[in-house]
């Protein structure tokens, strides 16, 4: 049975299932094989590096952590980590918020990694703290159920971003707002290794930082048109809130 704070935040046919310690999924057959299984270890290893990011993207893990606090920081009520990932970058964050918090990734092993590090930070994974396999473009949540939503890396991953930014808009209170980031193609080194990942189907096709703002504006992205848009390096910071 879900917790009582979790049931709450769901539609009301909502069907979770128990993967295992704190973990819950709602895809059908529950534990379904997906694309980033397998790979948190090296996700972790090139995410977590300062290095790494500072040489393939120009920014850091800690603007990552910076705007993920920024998501911590806005209003008090639950919060979506939509496309948590491992937390290698977040799971201080997370674990020192105290705030209902929903951590939703489509990759068991994604998660099963984001729990494990939370555990072996915080010593356990807090009450607050709540692991779900969902798929971000049919979000199991009611309406404008959280105050904040965090997405953190991931609208490059789809062709259809408005897919995504209108189930996100649609589970974030009228008065919420929507903390994205997004790798966009700006900057030399990074334009060159997005091509390679795309050529690979790894991601959909690069996008500049304008090309990215001028879809998030759109009507059909569900957001509102006036937006707040920053690039570090080859990552795009953004924060937005539902049309009204």
């Amino acid at each position: 049975m879900l917790p009582t704070e979790l049931a709450a935040l769901m539609i009301e046919d909502a069907a979770a299932r128990p993967i295992e310690d704190r973990i819950w999924s709602m895809l059908p057959g529950g534990e379904v094989g997906q694309r980033y299984d397998g790979r948190a270890k090296l996700y972790d290893a090139l995410i977590g590096s300062k290095l790494y990011n500072r040489i393939a993207w120009g920014t850091s893990p800690a603007a990552y952590s910076a705007f993920a606090q920024e998501a911590v920081r806005h209003a008090t009520g639950p919060l979506l980590d939509a496309g948590c990932g491992s937390l290698v970058s977040t799971a201080s964050v997370h674990a020192h918020s105290g705030r209902l918090t929903v951590l939703v990734d489509l990759s068991l092993d994604m998660l099963r990694a984001g729990r494990d590090r939370i555990r072996a930070l915080a010593g356990c994974v807090p009450d607050h703290l709540h692991f779900l396999q969902a798929d971000l473009r049919d979000l199991p949540f009611r309406p404008h159920a959280f105050d904040a939503v965090l997405n953190p890396g991931m609208l490059h991953l789809f062709a259809d971003i408005e897919t995504v930014t209108r189930e996100l808009a649609r589970v974030t209170a009228r008065d919420g707002a929507i903390f994205m980031s997004s790798l966009v193609n700006d900057r030399r080194l990074g334009a060159h290794y997005l091509a390679l990942l795309h050529k690979a189907g790894e991601i959909a096709m690069p996008r500049s930082f304008g090309q990215l703002v001028e879809r998030l504006e759109a009507p059909s992205s569900g957001l509102a048109a006036t937006l707040a848009a920053r690039r570090e390096g080859n990552m795009a910071f953004v924060t937005a809130s539902p049309a009204a």
